[in-house]
């Protein structure tokens, strides 16, 4: 068969399967086993009523909790549905779909012919298909950081002034998805510059230096709006506010907690929150005289204290548990909370999984008392996620060899950036902006057992 006749096949199962979890799937799930959905549709809800970035049943107070290109995304999707919160959903199967374009072209720029493969890992991986069936801003936030992926590697080819502006418009714009990705903004001249020397273009240094700085210029116009919005709150000019620090660093300090004394998450969880309470409670008159914006920033700044508290074995050991998490988790436990599937929530480690010591624990005493189905998608994603992660670690080695040095300067940058930002917290939901990464090294890798099987004749 020809290409367009393997991508039409392709779309036609990538459709079928879709309208069937559509269909199967309850209609509330979408919204309520989502992670934190609400913090997400309520936005959209209030930009529909008010028109403007303010809570929901308070006009008056603006909303700064969520970043805010998700929120429209939704809002459009809900308006065009009339306000059923499917429509948002098909909007998501339309950009993992996309998704899986972009990707084609990326593997197609390093891996000429087997761009089909890295479109049909993506849209049809376990992690990523369950995904787009909730309402969580990740598909979105996967879909700016593939396509923000794909102007860089053509940076890489063929650096120019243009390119680079494409990069910093892109690479805002998913800041305003999520903004877990702002401190890679102030690295684009050094990033330029690695990749000039890299690929030996020739090029001045100075000349990949002021490259950089237009994506700069570029991405902070773009985020501006949003930092000056969150100012007028009273948070300062951040992209994400203290609110949102004191659930990120409160959630690395539990992971701490629970590995430093071998306790369910739960039970450190209880510790953590009654030292937040007594640490509040050391100076009571200052606290009730704080705004709502420095009692965040206070709690924040107390669990950044936390984090380093610890003895540096608990803290390795914390790096390690979340990497395995990232990487090794296979993301069923989304596609267990589409499809309704008894036991599905304890998978979902991150959250779920308080009432055991580990992960691990969890999943298995998950598996053992859930049904057929819920252990075949579970097992499944596993082997999915595993096979994925030989053939990128084998196409991480050959890039080596081959000396692509650029590519795999950008693709290894963006997965380490990500790895560390997950501190002790990693899981398969926090793969999916690296997903892409991930899945053309895999196809590289992938590529150089089809050529050693050519080679020796195997049929």
């Amino acid at each position: 068969m020809n290409i367009k006749l393997n991508i039409y096949v392709v779309a036609v199962v990538y459709f079928f399967i879709n309208v069937a979890l559509l269909i199967y799937a309850p209609y509330d799930v979408h919204l309520t086993q989502g992670a934190d959905s609400g913090s997400w549709y309520d936005p959209a809800l209030s930009l529909l009523k008010h028109g403007t970035f303010v809570t929901l049943n308070d006009p008056t107070i603006l909303q700064t909790y969520r970043p805010p290109l998700y929120p429209i995304y939704e809002a459009i999707m809900l308006f065009i549905g009339s306000g059923s919160i499917i429509s948002i959903i098909i909007g998501q199967i339309v950009l993992l779909w996309l998704t899986g374009v972009i990707v084609y072209k990326i593997v197609e720029n390093i891996s000429p012919g087997k761009g089909l493969v890295g479109l049909s890992l993506i849209i049809f991986n376990p992690n990523t298909l369950g995904t787009a069936h909730l309402v969580q801003s990740d598909i979105l936030y996967m879909f700016m950081m593939s396509t923000t992926l794909f102007y860089l590697i053509l940076y890489d080819r063929n650096g120019n002034f243009k390119l680079s502006f494409i990069v910093g418009l892109l690479f805002g714009l998913t800041c305003l998805v999520r903004p877990s990705g702002q401190y890679l903004i102030p690295l684009f001249p050094a990033i330029y510059i690695i990749i000039g020397v890299l690929r030996n273009s020739g090029q001045s240094l100075l000349i990949h230096f002021y490259h950089g700085l237009l994506s700069i210029i570029v991405a902070v116009v773009v985020v501006f709006p949003w930092a000056q919005h969150n100012a007028s709150a009273g948070w300062g000019y951040n992209l994400a506010t203290s609110e949102i620090e004191v659930v990120y660093f409160k959630d690395n300090v539990i992971y701490l907690e629970s590995i430093l004394n071998n306790k369910s998450l739960k039970n450190s969880e209880s510790k953590i929150t009654q030292g937040e309470h007594e640490y509040i409670a050391s100076y009571p008159e200052k606290w009730l005289q704080m705004s709502k914006q420095d009692r965040s920033s206070t709690i924040a700044s107390y669990y950044k204290q936390q984090l380093f508290t610890y003895d540096y074995k608990t803290v390795i050991k914390g790096f390690v548990d979340s990497w395995i998490g990232l990487f090794g988790a296979g993301g069923a436990a989304n596609l267990h909370n589409v499809l309704a599937l008894s036991g599905n929530r304890s998978i979902q480690v991150m959250a779920e999984s308080k009432e055991y010591a580990s992960r691990v624990d969890a999943v298995l005493s998950t598996l053992m008392t859930s049904n057929l189905v819920t252990v075949v998608i579970s097992l499944f994603s596993f082997a999915y996620v595993i096979i994925l992660r030989v053939f990128g670690l084998v196409g991480l080695i050959k890039m080596i060899r081959n000396r692509e040095y650029g590519v795999l300067f950008i693709l290894s940058g963006v997965v380490t950036y990500f790895m560390l930002i997950a501190l002790f917290v990693g899981n398969s939901r926090y793969r999916l902006p690296i997903e892409p990464a991930l899945i053309v090294m895999a196809v590289y890798g992938l590529n150089v057992f089809i050529k050693k099987r050519n080679t020796s004749g195997i049929k």
